[in-house]
């Protein structure tokens, strides 16, 4: 049995927002189907390249209170159950929809506890082990021991299909990147929304190492496996400049002409993750100019640090919007997670003994953080009209033409009506997908 440890934070963040955005991908294509002129059958798969076991010990928070843990599931089961929504979901809707999930783990310890995972979890009439996906019948779950990394061609030959939707997660286990060719194979796709996770902490240590002569073998793979990630060695260029200039970076202070200051160390590590991370994006994007991605940090649980990054792309504008929404309230939920967790560490009774009075859950309440301040109405409403003055569009072209920004879906919307009450535009009913606006 593979070792089991207490979700952390920052995994639980990433859950979450894998979970909520699930829900808004499967729901924002089935809105988009209901008065499709062509009844077919729709398919939708989720894809998870690096299964791990499934679950998780408990949570974090129960593990430092000596409480016991109950079994938490992972990307796996997430994903199966999000699916299932879906089906249920669609049926109200009068959408005929089928779907499959492929469940990829390499190491086999860990994959046979995968299967004990699904069977735990209810899954066991569905499991089917193959790479024959082809012959998947609705629901079923195809489970793979194998390097996803290897299988490409097999994966995109059953998610390109028409009328077929994919959703990927590459999230590795432990420290390293994933293969630039075989995210590009993935995300230049239409129909495949993806979820990136870029384990941020492990590259600056990395970077230290590329820059070191005479690396033994496994120093040197190491090395090598992000050069794979970013597809060439910039990134090392990259580290290169920067450890070169970390006495020299200099800045201004607030007032004009004040003297430059060093950067502390903290400003220096601030500089290298930005640059890094941009080096990264800049990556993803040059794989496909029509692709909109979002990207959120998450950090560790009781460290002001940056754990990792996920990047999630997507070729569809609605589905961009959607995560600005999914992403905003994920950060808010790791405000209270990591404020949590840190007030009952403080409160924990030492290892072994069980606690005595534990804390209630209105006495972990965070005090409310500073939110930056939504757009309004007007300010969002002067952004489409600057766009489309005197034109006729449609609401898919609106959004296409948004999905940079940090807008939410039900900001444009609202955006929208108030135009209309401005007489700034006309549109009939309701803003929807291919509702005619007429802008004056």
């Amino acid at each position: 049995m593979a070792d089991l440890h207490p979700r952390d934070t920052q995994t639980k963040v990433k859950h979450e927002i894998l979970s909520k955005y699930l829900d808004v991908w499967g729901g924002i294509i089935i809105g988009g189907l209901i008065n499709s002129k062509r009844k077919t059958q729709k398919h939708f798969i989720y894809v998870d390249c690096f299964s791990y076991t499934g679950k998780y010990l408990g949570e974090k928070e129960d593990s430092v209170q000596n409480k016991s843990a109950e079994t938490v599931y992972g990307s796996p089961i997430i994903g199966v159950m999000a699916l299932d929504r879906l089906v249920s979901f669609a049926q109200k809707m009068g959408v005929s929809v089928r779907v499959n999930s492929i469940l990829i783990e390499k190491d086999k310890k860990r994959y046979e506890e995968l299967i004990n995972t699904l069977n735990e979890a209810g899954f066991s009439n569905r499991l089917v082990e193959t790479t024959d996906f082809h012959n998947l019948s609705s629901g079923q779950i195809a489970i793979v021991n194998a390097d996803a990394t290897t299988i490409p061609n097999q994966l995109l030959s059953y998610t390109t299909q028409p009328d077929t939707w994919a959703f990927y997660l590459l999230d590795p286990y432990g420290p390293s990147g994933i293969p630039r060719d075989f995210v590009e194979k993935i995300i230049r796709q239409e129909r495949h929304d993806v979820m990136i996770n870029f384990i941020y902490e492990d590259l600056p240590r990395k970077g230290g190492l590329a820059l070191k002569e005479n690396l033994k073998p496994e120093l040197k793979q190491q090395v090598d496996n992000w050069s794979n990630a970013f597809g060439s060695d910039n990134w090392i260029n990259i580290a290169r400049v920067l450890s070169e200039q970390d006495n020299e970076f200099m800045r201004n202070d607030e007032k004009e002409f004040a003297e430059k200051r060093p950067l502390t160390s903290d400003e220096i590590a601030d500089l290298k993750e930005h640059r890094f991370v941009e080096a990264y994006l800049e990556v993803l994007s040059s794989i496909d100019s029509s692709l909109t991605i979002k990207l959120v940090n998450l950090k560790f649980s009781d460290k002001e640090r940056t754990i990792f990054y996920l990047f999630l792309t997507t070729h569809d504008a609605n589905g961009a919007l959607a995560l600005n929404e999914v992403l905003h309230n994920a950060k808010l939920l790791e405000y209270e997670l990591r404020y949590r967790l840190q007030l009952i560490k403080r409160t924990a009774p030492p290892p072994g003994q069980p606690h005595l009075f534990p804390l209630q859950d209105e006495e972990l309440v965070p005090p409310k953080p500073e939110k930056p301040s939504r757009p309004t109405n007007e300010e969002i409403g002067k952004v489409i009209t600057d766009m489309f003055s005197g034109k006729q569009v449609t609401k898919k072209d609106i959004l296409k033409e948004l999905a940079n920004t940090f807008f939410f879906r039900s900001e444009v919307d609202k955006a929208l009506r108030y135009l209309r009450k401005q007489k700034l535009v006309e549109f009939e009913g309701d803003p929807r997908q291919y509702t005619s606006f007429t802008f004056h």
